[in-house]
C-alpha cells in the first residue's frame, strides 16, 4: 500500500511518500497555494496512493479534503497516537519531514491501521435520498 503522510512546518506542508515496504519515494515541501495542494493530490491520485493525516491538521489545512474530492483515500490519525509514536521513534523534535514520514507509513502496519479513521466521501447534495 503506497502513502503519503502529510505534516505541516513552517515553509509549507512536508510531504512524503512511501511504498507498502515503507521505503521513501519521494519527500518535498508543498507551498501553501491551492495549484501545489492539487498538484500533490493529482500524484497521488495517479498512483493510487492513500493520504495520511494528523487529526488537527483537518481544519488547519484543505488537502485531507481535495484529496477525498479526487478519489484519494484519506486517513486521519489521532494525535494521542501521533504524539506516542513520535516520542517512540526520537523524532517529537526532528523536522517536519520526520513526521511526515511516520505517518506515511502507518497503513502499511496493520495493528496500526486499526487505529486511523477513514475520512468517507461527502453525500452529493444533488442526490435526493429514496427511503
Amino acid at each position: 500500500m503506497t502513502a503519503c503522510g502529510v505534516w505541516l512546518g513552517r515553509r509549507g506542508l512536508a510531504a512524503v511518500l512511501a511504498d507498502g515496504g515503507g521505503r521513501i519515494r519521494l519527500a518535498t515541501t508543498i507551498p501553501a497555494t491551492h495549484g501545489a495542494r492539487s498538484a500533490l493530490v493529482e500524484l497521488l491520485a495517479a498512483v493510487d496512493a492513500d493520504l495520511v493525516v494528523e487529526e488537527p491538521l483537518l481544519p488547519a489545512d484543505p488537502i485531507a479534503f481535495v484529496a477525498r474530492r479526487a478519489g484519494v483515500r484519506v486517513w486521519v490519525a489521532g494525535p494521542p497516537l501521533v504524539a506516542s509514536l513520535r516520542i517512540a521513534a526520537g523524532i517529537d523534535q526532528a523536522a517536519p519531514r520526520a513526521s511526515a514520514a511516520l505517518l506515511a507509513r502507518l497503513p502499511a502496519i496493520p495493528w496500526l491501521r486499526g487505529h486511523l479513521r477513514r475520512v468517507e466521501p461527502a453525500d452529493d447534495p444533488r442526490q435526493v435520498p429514496l427511503l
